[in-house]
């Protein structure tokens, strides 16, 4: 990869790890458009994660860089949750949808309002813990 798409990854990154952070701060506010941002933020976050890679043959980076991809994956869902969250929770907790009642009752435990806390903290803690790990790792792969 030339320099000109590693700027691109790294673009893609910070500024979706930018509306990540926005979009979290603001749905606590009760927004109706986080959600939204959120999601952009997590696509552009996965988007640059996945574009990502590690090229060398060293163990440890692979299944650090593994740990990376499934943190973007939980963010992507923390999203999709976020927007479940606030539109099909009150539809489903007050209208008749025709579903049955187990799927229904699965379905609202599903969306309860913030169910996309724990999702959120899984991702942001693999991401945080790889991209540390990763950090050490490549000094000592460096120094080597």
């Amino acid at each position: 990869m030339d320099n000109r798409d590693n700027r691109l990854i790294d673009s893609l990154t910070v500024v979706g790890g930018v509306l990540l952070l926005f979009g979290a701060a603001v749905k606590i506010t009760g927004w109706e458009y986080a959600p939204y941002i959120f999601m952009i933020g997590a696509v552009m976050f996965a988007a640059g994660q996945f574009a990502d890679r590690y090229h060398g043959d060293d163990m440890i980076m692979k299944r650090l860089r593994g740990q990376q991809v499934t943190g973007a994956v939980f963010l992507i869902i923390t999203a999709v949750l976020m927007i479940l969250s606030s539109t099909l929770h009150l539809r489903l907790m007050y209208t008749e949808t025709g579903l049955g009642d187990n799927l229904r009752s699965f379905l609202i435990s599903l969306t309860k309002p913030n169910n996309w806390i724990v999702t959120m903290s899984i991702g942001a803690v693999l991401e945080l813990y790889s991209a540390l790990r990763m950090e050490h790792r490549q000094k000592t792969l460096d120094r080597k």
